[in-house]
């Protein structure tokens, strides 16, 4: 059962005040003044309102019941209703002659401001569990349990849709995420976590680069200054955390190797977080200059595609090879071809390219 609460007492007493020229009192569940336009009536027990709780019905005090009832003064009182209970009173102060036409209306607008405040709680508790479920999908610690689907499908939620994780960083996350909010399609995740806020973008909207590029717009024009990192688009929701960790180690390698840059794409930049993952990139910087060359050479991507599949496969030229759907010799050729625009030998059975560098 919801009650008024001092909060809320105070809030209707506020709004109808600016409206009646009469004190408002408003009275929690078991009579006591929460809310008033007399701060010394607070914290009293109000008679008539102990009988409007129990009659269920409108008490009206004359001036002359007024010395013999606790805590009352001349006036009306009404029940507030909630689902057809009784969540509280609310009293006006004065010769019930006077202002017993204005009582239906207060109720009336006390009852209209409860029920907007349970409607911004509910949607608020909506939205902290909907970012459960973002960051059950980011961490993916452990299998999903059966609460995680049954939230999913409360809030209809299509894990099974294509997404891509985006992070947005800025100085104020709160502002960020307001600003989120406005630009996000029907199918997409959002949440806010300490290195930013991340969105799960489904791809059915269009592509990750154009929307970060439209947000990134927005944002500075709202004057806040970002930086934007996207993940590899995924199937559905099992690789999504995978995106995830690939968007930060790519805005982590991007804001290093391009620091003037405002949007930053795994796919640009994927050889840089394999080896920052496996053996500290950020702290190489003799590195960029070899992986600048191959990048603007390789238009076709194919040689950045083999050094990033020979990478991931621990300098194993087998599987390699098997995984590029190529043959040995190929891709002996191309990693010699990647060789002589570096200037830098690869070895086969090598943990990381990094060690070879």
């Amino acid at each position: 059962m919801r009650y008024v609460t001092k909060e809320l007492a105070q809030k209707i007493v506020c709004r109808t005040m600016e409206i009646i020229d009469c004190n408002i009192n408003v009275m929690n569940e078991k009579g006591v003044i929460i809310g008033s336009g007399d701060k010394k009536r607070m914290n009293q027990i109000h008679e008539g309102a102990l009988r409007v709780l129990k009659s269920g019905s409108s008490y009206e005090i004359t001036q002359q019941q007024a010395d013999s009832l606790r805590g009352a003064k001349p006036g009306v009182n009404f029940p507030i209703f909630f689902n057809g209970e009784i969540v509280g009173v609310v009293g006006l102060t004065g010769l019930p002659e006077q202002i017993r036409n204005y009582g239906e209306l207060v109720r009336m607008a006390a009852e209209m401001i409860f029920q907007e405040m349970i409607l911004i709680e509910e949607i608020q508790w909506d939205e902290r569990l909907k970012e459960e479920v973002v960051h059950q999908l980011l961490q993916q610690e452990e299998p999903f349990d059966s609460l995680f689907f049954d939230r999913a499908n409360r809030f209809d939620i299509n894990l099974y849709l294509p997404r891509v994780a985006l992070i947005v960083t800025a100085d104020n996350r709160h502002e960020v995420m307001k600003l989120v909010k406005k630009y996000i399609a029907n199918n997409d995740l959002y949440a806010m976590l300490p290195d930013g806020v991340v969105i799960l973008k489904s791809t059915e909207a269009g592509s990750a680069s154009s929307y970060a590029e439209q947000l990134e717009k927005q944002l500075r024009a709202s004057g806040m200054v970002c930086k934007l990192a996207a993940g590899s688009v995924q199937a559905d929701f099992k690789g999504l955390h995978v995106s995830y960790q690939q968007a930060k180690d790519t805005l982590a390698v991007g804001s290093k190797l391009h620091p003037e840059a405002v949007f930053y794409c795994y796919s640009d930049y994927q050889i840089p977080v394999l080896l920052r993952q496996s053996a500290g990139f950020q702290e190489n910087h003799e590195l960029l200059h070899h992986y600048e060359k191959l990048k603007e050479y390789d238009k076709k991507k194919e040689l950045i595609e083999t050094l990033t599949v020979y990478i991931e496969e621990n300098g194993e030229g087998s599987t390699a090879a098997k995984k590029l759907f190529i043959h040995r010799n190929t891709l002996s050729y191309r990693l010699d071809k990647i060789q002589s625009i570096t200037g830098k030998k690869i070895q086969e059975k090598s943990k990381t390219f990094l060690n070879y560098m």
